[in-house]
């Protein structure tokens, strides 16, 4: 029993060094490999996840006792600290004035029968412009019929996953698609000045599994994020050619830790990012792979982005489990008028 004993502890030990130690190395290639292997890629996207067992791991060394264990844990927790510890920072908002506009943006999930709930969802946040993406036909249907009230203006091109639909409480002075990639590009009046709004849907990595005979769980195989990259690629170039006030909303299917991200936040300001703090996790919500359903979410993949003028104030993730698989986001602005820009 003695013999059991040391053994196990020593097996604890030893993984809890070879855990961290892999931390450590992922954390170096992260840093430093720009060209990156697809489980590379995958391993930065959800790099919250593998610290997860750090709770349970400084726990049981306080139990074993042992130095090593306690040594490795503690330099895994500064490891991330150094790398999320900002974000429990939570952040002072930039000082804006001008005229008050609140964005939702909300990935409805094409196959959601849950019509009245998500009706409900929208109305409950009174935000004055609201972007679906997979818009449904019964949804965009329910949007005509109960919301034209309150949103009178509607762009609506409701599909399967390419459904897409803008309400607005402000007239559209144009209206059509945008020029880059899979999405909708509007103007509204704003204080005598034209703010520009796209509704954007990026393609999803691609990812490969396979399943685990009998047991059905599938196992990631490969993952090429090629696409929705390509298209980051073209929307940035959409995105310094707009002089003036520009909103872009939607669900980029890239998470806060791409490359991807970085790109866009080079040129415009993330509102959940620069007003609250946390992870801000938006998807999956409530969603079921195989024989697994995620409670909660696990990566940000849903933004409202500004630049020219539009300065975010406040953002909050709501995650309703209405039937979709995204949480929604509604992020308050300060557009500036076009007196307030030139000053």
């Amino acid at each position: 029993m003695q013999a059991l004993r040391r053994a196990t502890r020593w097996l604890l030990i030893s993984a809890t060094l070879i855990y961290c130690m892999g931390l450590f190395a992922l954390a170096a290639l992260w840093a430093f490999v720009e060209q990156r292997p697809w489980w590379l890629e995958l391993t930065n996207t959800f790099a919250l996840l593998l610290f997860a067992p750090l709770l349970l791991l400084l726990l049981a060394a306080l139990l074993v006792r042992s130095r090593w264990m306690t040594g490795a844990t503690v330099a895994a927790l500064a490891l991330f600290v150094a790398l999320f510890g900002a974000r429990f920072v939570p952040p002072v908002a930039p000082v804006a004035t001008g005229t008050p506009l609140r964005i939702m943006t909300f990935n409805q999930l094409y196959t959601n029968q849950r019509v009245p709930e998500v009706i409900a969802a929208i109305r409950a946040q009174q935000a004055d412009i609201i972007g679906l993406q997979e818009l449904s036909e019964p949804v965009a249907e329910a949007l005509k019929a109960e919301l034209i009230g309150a949103y009178p203006y509607q762009a609506l091109v409701p599909g399967n996953q390419s459904g897409l639909g803008l309400i607005s409480r402000y007239p559209f002075q144009s209206s059509g698609e945008a020029s880059s990639v899979r999405g909708q590009r509007v103007t509204i009046q704003l204080d005598g000045q034209m703010v520009t709004i796209l509704n954007i849907h990026l393609a999803a990595p691609a990812i490969r599994t396979r399943k685990i005979p009998r047991l059905g769980i599938p196992v990631i195989t490969g993952y090429d994020a090629g696409s929705p990259t390509r298209q980051v690629g073209r929307l940035v170039g959409e995105i310094d050619q707009v002089a003036g006030p520009l909103i872009v909303l939607g669900d980029f299917n890239t998470g806060d830790r791409e490359p991807r991200y970085a790109q866009l936040a080079a040129r415009m300001h993330d509102a959940f990012r620069e007003t609250n703090w946390g992870f801000g996790f938006t998807f999956p919500d409530h969603k079921r792979i195989g024989p697994l359903t995620f409670p909660f979410p696990l990566v940000r993949i849903d933004y409202v982005w500004s630049k020219g003028g539009a300065l975010p104030t406040a953002a909050h993730v709501e995650c309703n489990n209405s039937g979709a698989d995204h949480c929604f986001l509604v992020a308050d602005l300060r557009v500036g008028t076009a007196e307030a820009l030139k000053r």
